[in-house]
């Protein structure tokens, strides 16, 4: 809820300090003040949050989400069609995800050249 940095133990103690500032006569108003000003704080982000939401309606977000999707589909149906064409068998994405992962899933640090790990010298600091 609080992403201020502030553990309960600090906030314990500005309450504390808050409590011999403001004196125990004065602490409820100036709790019930805060909590009024925190509802209508979270009103206005509602509100707010609403007018996004609807003009992101308006302005067709949803739709080019869509359309987006439908354009990737049609891409990967165009990229296996050629693939069956020449004989591949129809698991092309796969062998690719299989080469990718060989060449970009190694130990963190390693040098790969050709798909095999090679060993780099470190040149000496000056």
């Amino acid at each position: 809820m609080f992403d201020f940095g502030l553990s309960y133990t600090h906030m314990l103690v500005l309450g504390l300090i808050a409590f011999m500032v403001i004196g125990k006569n004065d602490m409820p108003v100036v709790l019930r003040k805060f909590g009024q000003f925190m509802a209508k704080v979270r009103s206005m982000s509602r509100e707010f949050q609403g007018h996004v939401d609807i003009a992101m309606k308006d302005a067709g977000v949803a739709s080019l989400k869509n359309d987006l999707q439908g354009l990737k589909s049609n891409i990967d149906g165009a990229v296996s069609i050629p693939a069956m064409q020449t004989g591949q068998a129809a698991s092309t994405s796969s062998h690719k995800t299989v080469e990718f992962e060989k060449l970009f899933s190694s130990h963190a640090g390693e040098t790969i050249v050709a798909g095999k790990p090679v060993e780099v010298d470190q040149a000496p600091k000056a």
